[in-house]
């Protein structure tokens, strides 16, 4: 397993924890309406297909992927709706940790998809995962009731797990390059559709000049978003689609440890509870997610 794919698996937590902070402050602060959330936050996304023309030369794609490459950018912007109404309902560190529910549908895509199989230690790994992201989303130990967070976060999950096997899938005929640009290109052309909805436009054109207002901000976060999308694509290529997964479960801990530090330097302008009750049970489920990834990567 390449050591390399490994390392590059860790920048996508890393830099989408910032991306999650950020989406947390717009959805609460910026645009009441989830569509209007969806189309703004990601409108600067031609950034990451742009730089890649300076990494490599682009490939087209082989036309028996192209059905796997659609699917990744209805995919991309799918899973955003559910995601955005759940950082309304639960901290941004939960609803980071809650992407680990991808976790449960992975390894059957995987195996019918491209064929891999993990070994028990590793289905031991991903139980601990999905156990802590559970525990994490209890409101009340008492009343054992979950939150409405976790059942969004599940949907969002369910259409998100396809995307890591269909990039692999993609991946086994092509170079990691194309297979980014292609898909962020459709991606970023998907997302143009959300105007066609008579009500999402009205409310996008009124928002404008708030858009207009934030520019440098968005951006700025989109260096870290597009970052977050093309190392796991990266990593892909040399890593097992399982490992990839279980890495990214460690997103959650970055969101908290830069959660903290923003709000020390900015004040709580962003959607996570910092009481000592919870970041005590946060750590815990960050340890036992931490021991989870692992057990999954095999070390």
């Amino acid at each position: 397993m390449s050591i390399v794919g490994i390392l590059a698996a860790f920048i996508n937590p890393a830099a989408h924890s910032l991306s999650n902070i950020f989406d947390a402050y717009i959805i609460g602060n910026l645009f009441k309406k989830t569509s209007t959330a969806v189309f703004y936050a990601n409108i600067t996304n031609i950034i990451g297909p742009l730089a890649l023309l300076f990494i490599g030369p682009i490939h087209l794609l082989p036309l028996s992927v192209l059905p796997y490459a659609l699917l990744i950018g209805l995919i991309n912007i799918g899973y955003l709706f559910p995601y955005y109404k759940a950082l309304k309902t639960t901290d941004t560190s939960i609803v980071a940790a809650l992407f680990s529910l991808e976790r449960l549908f992975v390894p059957f895509w995987a195996y019918m998809i491209v064929g891999e199989i993990m070994k028990p230690v590793q289905y031991a790994g991903l139980g601990i995962i999905i156990t802590a992201s559970l525990v994490l989303n209890i409101e009340n130990p008492k009343r054992v009731k979950i939150n409405s967070g976790f059942w969004l976060m599940l949907s969002a999950t369910v259409i998100l797990s396809f995307e890591t096997v269909l990039y692999k899938r993609i991946l086994l005929q092509t170079d990691w390059v194309s297979a980014a640009f292609w898909c962020a290109c459709l991606t970023y052309v998907f997302r143009w559709f959300i105007l066609c909805h008579k009500s999402a436009r009205q409310d996008i054109i009124k928002n404008l000049p708030e858009y207009k207002a934030h520019l440098a901000q968005f951006c700025f976060i989109e260096i870290f978003d597009q970052l977050g999308n093309l190392a796991p694509v990266f990593a892909l290529a040399s890593i097992p689609v399982l490992v990839e997964t279980s890495i990214t479960s460690t997103q959650p801990i970055f969101v908290m440890i830069c959660g903290y530090f923003l709000t020390i330097l900015f004040g709580n302008r962003f959607k996570e509870n910092l009481s000592p009750r919870e970041m005590i049970k946060k750590i815990i489920c960050f340890i036992l997610i931490g021991i989870g990834i692992s057990l999954a990567i095999g070390i």
